[in-house]
């Protein structure tokens, strides 16, 4: 897996190249240079109103004395795609505004914390692993879960 992550880190700068001259023999130099400008900047503003957005939300949640999950993943979701707004290429640009959208966030949010937990609950999150779930009893509070530190053997 890591070396996919890697191929696609090398092989993005050829794409975007790619499609720059794709655009540019059909828009222009200027044109595709003032488009990919364009684009970048209202991708930003429009990331700068949902983080704000997202901060009220987050607020909201900590006041309420809940954890606030998915105002963080949304709020690292939108950092993401700020990053790919701000880089220039119509690749990115594409990947920044889908990641602008909520119900993406959300999908990839849902995804990315169900491949977290399933890594968590295999032990290979790299942080610790804890054991023992909660009992729907009624009468009794559940055990409390026994945290296993990865340098003890199972």
């Amino acid at each position: 897996m890591p070396f996919l992550i890697v191929l696609a880190l090398l092989a993005l700068p050829f794409a975007e190249i790619a499609v720059f001259i794709a655009v540019g023999r059909q828009l222009g130099v200027w044109a595709t240079l003032g488009l990919t400008v364009l684009i970048s900047l209202i991708g930003l503003s429009l990331v700068a109103g949902q983080g704000l957005t997202n901060l009220r939300r987050l607020q909201i949640t900590l006041n309420a004395g809940e954890p606030p999950v998915a105002e963080l993943v949304h709020g690292v979701l939108l950092f993401v795609a700020g990053f790919c707004l701000f880089v220039p290429g119509f690749i990115t640009d594409v990947a920044g505004m889908l990641l602008l959208l909520p119900p993406v966030r959300a999908w990839l949010g849902r995804a990315f914390l169900g491949v977290l937990l399933q890594k968590a609950r295999r032990g290979q999150a790299g942080v610790v692993i804890i054991e023992g779930e909660a009992r729907e009893t009624p009468s009794a509070e559940p055990p409390p879960p026994r945290v296993i530190e990865p340098t003890e053997k199972r």
